[in-house]
């Protein structure tokens, strides 16, 4: 089996990064926009230029829209075509982890690694999304490991996925999948007092950037060309400049919630992020390995807590280098085998999140007024409840490993019961789901202002948008049957179409907007 193991995390990881992907419609707006733009791409044949309901969407770049198309002709148009690969990608980045370390520092820290990152809750949930941060954190992931490859054997074959994963790095989300080895490789370097021009040189950095240019150069040539430049100008300044320099759409925050993010992201073992970082520090002159993984894991963090824009999603290519101390630091206390006073504050902490977690989640749906009846599913989240309370007995009794195997099993198992029963149950109440159930399939609709940005790729067609009361009679008189959209919040307009029979109005879920659905 030892001949297979990392065959076997591939298989296991795709089990579980794809795990009921097709059984929820897609309805967040990140979502949304980006598999509309690849359904947009196949239908129109033109695989330059992304559009969004019809409108140039200078967001991202497309290696993930190829993807996304590739699985819609594997799968159909529907939720599954557009997050299989997102996946695959995911299983991929626990292949390479679970490789690398296996190979360059420990079997069983390895094995540590991918089930910390298997159950981390929102890092699973993330190569559920049809978005470019899979794609991302992989080819990160590819680059940062064949540097580290190459700085070990000197092999010039290394370099060539080192430079490869940029390239396609920069063609799924642009200049961050060089900026951060940019960083990180130099500051090791420095740390490792190897830092000089002849050791440069030989990462071959001007073959490298050939290699780059050809290979994400091209499209970003055409998209450049055939756009007159508004493309590059919308990506580079407004999406990449502008959300380092300035908050962007309400997205910002203090310094420490990037760090809060990566606690959040990486429950349950992230409960020992602090002593993973501390012993990590310690053993740092002794093991380059350690050293490396906490360098990317400190520079990402810091990196992306100084941009001005926060995210939950932007800290995560750094998650499989923050795994690895973790790992590192649940192997040496395993090796030990003594309790320890941070050890029993960690796990009471994780017993008590585990006991608040259903309670906020009976709040939390009980405030929302569509889903007040849906109360119960909270009764679920009890799984972490019994999983915290388990693994302190155990603790306690001395069975470090049970412990450990409780925790992991209990929120892996916990993601399952999200994908597969939660998330289904939350989405039928989506106003898209509502939508799709009262309307004819064949339906004329149009939206009027602004809508709901997962109606285009749930009902499979782009939206005339009206801007004036006197548009929309205009188009009701040539077609009386048809559907006015919208989820506008001014008061005005809604006054405005109150003149109109109103068909359906839904609430967001977790969002401040309301979709109505109008008929004359």
């Amino acid at each position: 089996m030892k001949k297979y193991d990392s065959l076997l995390v591939f298989l296991f990881g795709l089990l579980i990064c794809t795990s009921f992907v097709g059984l929820y419609p897609i309805y967040i707006l990140d979502e949304a926009r980006n598999s509309e733009a690849a359904r947009e791409m196949l239908v129109s044949g033109n695989y330059i230029i992304p559009f969004f309901n019809g409108q140039l969407r200078t967001d991202k770049p497309p290696l993930h829209y190829f993807f996304m198309v590739l699985g819609y002709k594997i799968f159909g148009v529907n939720a599954l075509g557009a997050r299989f690969f997102s996946g695959f990608f995911g299983a991929l980045t626990l292949f390479m982890t679970y490789w690398s370390v296996k190979r360059w520092f420990h079997p069983l820290v390895a094995k540590i690694t991918v089930v910390v990152l298997m159950s981390s809750l929102f890092f699973v949930q993330e190569f559920h999304l049809a978005v470019p941060d899979p794609y991302l954190i992989f080819f990160v992931t590819l680059s940062l490991f064949s540097f580290y490859g190459f700085y070990k054997t000197q092999r010039i074959s290394w370099l060539l996925p080192f430079y490869v994963g940029m390239a396609l790095g920069i063609l799924t989300k642009g200049p961050i999948a060089i900026v951060l080895p940019g960083l990180v490789i130099p500051i090791f370097l420095w740390v490792q007092k190897e830092f000089n021009l002849r050791n440069v040189l030989k990462l071959k950095p001007f073959l490298g950037l050939l290699l780059i240019i050809l290979i994400a150069g091209p499209w970003y040539y055409l998209v450049h060309l055939y756009t007159d430049g508004e493309w590059t100008k919308g990506f580079f300044l407004d999406h990449n400049l502008s959300r380092f320099g300035s908050e962007k759409e309400g997205h910002g925050g203090l310094f420490l919630i990037t760090l809060l993010y990566v606690l959040l992201g990486m429950l349950p073992f992230s409960v020992f992020l602090v002593q993973g970082f501390v012993r990590a520090w310690k053993v740092r002159k002794t093991n380059d390995f350690v050293l490396f993984s906490f360098l990317v894991s400190a520079i990402t963090i810091v990196f992306f807590s100084i941009s001005s824009t926060k995210l939950p999603n932007y800290p995560m290519p750094s998650y499989p280098f923050v795994a690895i101390l973790i790992a590192f630091y649940l192997y040496q206390t395993y090796q030990g085998g003594k309790r320890t006073r941070a050890l029993t504050v960690s796990l009471l902490f994780l017993m008590l999140i585990g006991i608040l977690l259903p309670i906020g989640g009976w709040i939390g749906l009980s405030m929302e007024k569509s889903l007040f009846n849906l109360r119960y599913i909270s009764l679920f989240l009890i799984l972490t409840s019994i999983t915290g309370l388990a693994s302190f007995y155990f603790y306690l009794s001395g069975r470090f490993k049970t412990t450990f195997k409780w925790i992991a099993g209990g929120w892996i198992l916990m993601g399952l019961c999200l994908y597969g029963f939660i998330y289904p149950s939350l989405t039928q109440h989506s106003p898209v789901s509502k939508a799709l159930e009262q309307l004819p399939a064949n339906a004329d609709m149009v939206a009027y202002k602004r809508f709901d940005s997962a109606f285009p790729i749930n009902f499979q067609r782009t939206f005339p948008v009206l801007d004036s009361l006197e548009e929309i009679h205009a188009y009701l008189k040539e077609h009386p049957d048809a559907f006015i959209i919208t989820n506008t919040r001014n008061k005005e307009d809604l006054q405005q179409l109150e003149s109109l029979h109103l068909v359906l109005e839904q609430k967001a879920l977790f969002e401040n907007h309301t979709t109505r659905i109008y008929t004359k």
